[in-house]
């Protein structure tokens, strides 16, 4: 791989977030937000403030520009995502922040290892609200909330949702300990719990076939209309911090032990197993797997047959998980981004 650009970041970004692509922008948060051009990587503009997680792009209907929902420590907020209007001779900005919305009552001292990943779907934003059991959707144009859920097991002891997955109107969540809950998507009412064999639950991915849910020692499929386990397959894995991905009916999923699984959709038996030692959460772009291992070192996989087919180590670390388009990996990389092309 070559480097195609690579933007300096303020001193006050942190990037190990996932970026997102909205036309030729690429948004990326950490301790902020980044707004970049996708080709170029010069800076459109940027808005520090207590932004921890990927963003999502949502419409609205009173803006004419998007909003990008996003994170941090103590609640969820909306940007505008045009950026506001710049102050002459100033590096800040008025708009920016469109609004402030739900927020945890206790988010504690410290702030919560992972952000919580917001999603779009339905003309709503969806997250898990951060230093809660909770799971909101908010309206993108005001942040005000639409519906609010409490985990099914509310206790100290439980932790914070998973990131939701959506499909067909309902919101398939999952949480520690062995929590798989799915909701309405339009008013929140449950739809089904479930409690799993397995503690470590990790977040969900929602399919034409089912909801694929990773354990800390398997992989699951259930079905979308009442949780019922349609197979497991056992990996003898230790994943506690992965997602998999899922692409033309193959399930990419790393065990934390020492491979990374293909497996079948349908019936959950292996494809290919390659070697790889770390967490991730791969992204699948034609006939490549990308995965970042433990967030130092980039990866990539034929999709087919599993073997590997380049390893590239940035100068900084952590490294987020890339998005693809138009050939191109885009990554945050501390106080870096990169865009990442085939030498």
């Amino acid at each position: 791989m070559a480097v195609a650009w690579q933007h300096e970041a303020p001193d006050w970004f942190r990037g190990s977030f996932q970026p997102i692509r909205h036309g030729e922008t690429i948004f990326i948060g950490g301790n902020g937000l980044l707004a970049l051009d996708k080709n170029t990587g010069q800076r459109q503009f940027s808005v520090p403030g207590p932004y921890h997680s990927p963003p999502t792009i949502a419409s609205t209907s009173i803006y004419q520009t998007a909003t990008l929902g996003i994170t941090g420590p103590a609640g969820i907020y909306g940007l505008n995502a045009s950026g506001g209007q710049a102050l002459p001779f100033t590096d800040h900005r008025l708009g920016g922040q469109r609004w402030s919305g739900p927020h945890s009552s206790t988010p504690g001292f410290f702030e919560p290892t992972e952000a919580a990943t917001p999603i779009t779907a339905n003309g709503l934003i969806y997250s898990a609200l951060p230093g809660t059991n909770d799971l909101v959707a908010v309206n993108p144009n005001s942040g005000d909330i639409q519906w609010q859920q409490s985990s099914p097991k509310d206790e100290a002891s439980s932790n914070m949702y998973n990131r939701p997955a959506v499909y067909d109107g309902i919101v398939f969540v999952t949480a520690w300990p062995y929590q798989v809950t799915a909701y309405s998507a339009r008013t929140g009412d449950q739809h089904w719990h479930r409690e799993i064999s397995d503690q470590m639950v990790l977040p969900p991915v929602a399919t034409d076939e089912g909801v694929v849910i990773q354990t800390r020692e398997s992989v699951q499929l259930r079905a979308h209309s009442d949780g019922a386990l349609l197979w497991e397959r056992t990996l003898d894995g230790n994943a506690t911090d992965s997602t998999p991905a899922v692409a033309d009916g193959t399930i990419f999923v790393a065990d934390e032990q020492e491979s990374l699984h293909a497996l079948s959709l349908s019936t959950g038996q292996t494809q290919w197993t390659a070697p790889f030692d770390g967490r991730t959460t791969p992204v699948v772009a034609e006939d490549r797997v990308y995965c970042v291992d433990s967030l130092w070192a980039l990866k990539a996989f034929d999709r087919n047959t599993g073997e590997q087919q380049f390893e590239y180590h940035p100068s900084e670390v952590p490294l987020s998980p890339p998005i693809v388009g138009d050939g191109i990996l885009y990554l945050a990389n501390r106080s870096q981004v990169l865009a990442l092309e085939e030498a």
